[in-house]
């Protein structure tokens, strides 16, 4: 390291007026310093110290016992202030030490200088202590924007160290403080990223220009995500449906019906303990994990497959021995508004994800915002024909290629029985006969269907 300045930190050993010195040398560019200080036991006692490195030397916030038998434990980011507006820093530099204050003679000082590394593959702090369980929810707002929360609400203001990791080379480190996690990054981030976040959360004891100290009371496990596309990346995506539509021999056949297929215990309980209502629940992460709408809409998957020959929904269900057919024209009806929501394949079968929602519902605002929006009555995929005396539902087929319908609204069953808009039938099981719990991920090297 060329370039480098050094800061002096000192502290009493034993209450006595023996003094321990750190003497950190780093990038001249960093302007702060964090310090995770305590000791080597399975426990979070320690402090926390954010200082400023323009001022040569501050005490550090410990007495040190000595001949205590385990070791003190000390991690120290240089970091650089990006805006005067956020506490916002970005991580420099790293280094740490692991010393024991051993039993001396009265007088005698400790001395321990530290180097801070710069080095492009930072790590989170404190991961060889108790990561305790604090879900970090992460929230997206057009057009990449990310908040991290979580409901947990304290009687006093806390501080939150939030550690956000972007790619290998960028690490930010936050200071918020309040009375819970509601913190929204400055800045959008980049589409189909895997990122990581990290909080230390603390109790404020000494607070200054130059200096603030804090307890470590919670060390969260480290949250992954990967960022979602926006609409860019969804007319991309879209585009890639519609060239490999031109590459195949397709064509719009009109369907009688919407199916599903699902246990007779699912449909059982829905019959006898929701009075007939089907409600919408989380979509899976089946697809691409990209796509915006992977555990966070609610929806009703509907399969507009037929045979080609007899024009008839697939006569073999992978997902349960029980089927609803709902006739088509009750659902897709001109008042909905239609969305293109995924193209992906497992290995052979490519399939195009459409949402159907009401208008101005919280789905439809929801897609509105991240989605491309289709023309009910125009589009390539499924759309309706309207005429005087029916409404036709047109659903493009091919070699190899599938529409599937997320569904947004409740339906109630026993109505739609009773008024012969839809029926059950017992259809013969193949392969697992249910679906995968959180769904199966597209298959990445496909390159008709990735970005």
């Amino acid at each position: 390291m060329t370039n480098s300045q050094e800061i002096l930190f000192h502290g009493q050993i034993d209450d006595g007026n023996r003094k321990m010195h750190f003497k950190v040398l780093g990038p001249e560019r960093m302007n702060c310093l964090l310090l995770f200080l305590r000791p080597e036991i399975p426990s979070l006692s320690g402090v926390t110290m954010i200082a400023d490195v323009t001022v040569n030397e501050h005490d550090l916030p410990m007495i040190f016992v000595s001949g205590s038998g385990y070791y003190y434990c000390l991690e120290i980011y240089g970091l650089k202030k990006e805006t005067e507006k956020k506490e916002h820093y970005t991580s420099l530099a790293y280094g740490g030490t692991k010393f024991l204050v051993a039993k001396m003679k009265n007088g005698k000082d400790l001395d321990i200088p530290i180097r801070l590394n710069e080095v492009k593959s930072l790590q989170f702090p404190l991961k060889n202590i108790k990561e305790a369980i604090f879900p970090i929810q992460v929230d997206h707002r057009p057009v990449s924007r990310y908040t991290f929360y979580n409901k947990t609400k304290f009687t006093f203001d806390k501080i939150w160290i939030i550690f956000f990791k972007q790619s290998r080379d960028q690490f930010h480190v936050f200071i918020h403080v309040g009375q819970k996690l509601d913190f929204t990054l400055p800045f959008d981030l980049p589409v189909a990223t895997v990122c990581g976040v990290k909080i230390i959360v603390g109790c404020i004891l000494f607070d200054s220009k130059t200096i603030r100290l804090s307890t470590i009371e919670i060390n969260t496990k480290t949250t992954n995500f990967k960022t979602y596309f926006t609409k860019a990346e969804y007319e991309t995506l879209y585009n890639k449906a519609i060239e490999f539509i031109k590459t195949r021999k397709s064509h719009v056949r009109s369907i009688e019906y919407f199916y599903r297929n699902k246990s007779e215990q699912y449909f059982a309980s829905i019959t006898v303990d929701h009075s007939g209502i089907m409600k919408p629940y989380k979509k899976d992460l089946n697809g691409d994990p990209c796509s915006v709408i992977n555990g966070r809409l609610d929806g009703l998957f509907f399969s507009t497959t037929v045979d080609f020959q007899t024009n008839q929904p697939f006569r073999y269900s992978p997902f349960g021995p029980l089927r609803l057919h709902i006739t088509a024209s009750f659902l897709f009806i001109p008042n909905l508004n239609l969305y293109f929501a995924d193209f992906y394949c497992h290995y052979k079968v490519h399939y195009v994800t459409v949402i159907l929602t009401r208008k101005d519902s919280l789905a439809d605002n929801f897609c509105k915002e991240r989605l491309k929006e289709l023309d009910i009555q125009n589009n390539p995929f499924i759309y309706l024909k309207t005429s005087k005396t029916l409404n036709n539902i047109l659903v493009r087929h091919g070699n190899g290629m599938r529409i599937e319908v997320l569904y947004t609204e409740d339906l109630n069953i026993h109505e739609i029985i009773q008024n012969q808009q839809g029926h059950f039938e017992r259809v013969p099981v193949i392969g697992r006969g249910e679906s995968r719990p959180n769904g199966i991920p597209k298959n990445k090297n496909c390159t008709i269907c990735n970005l």
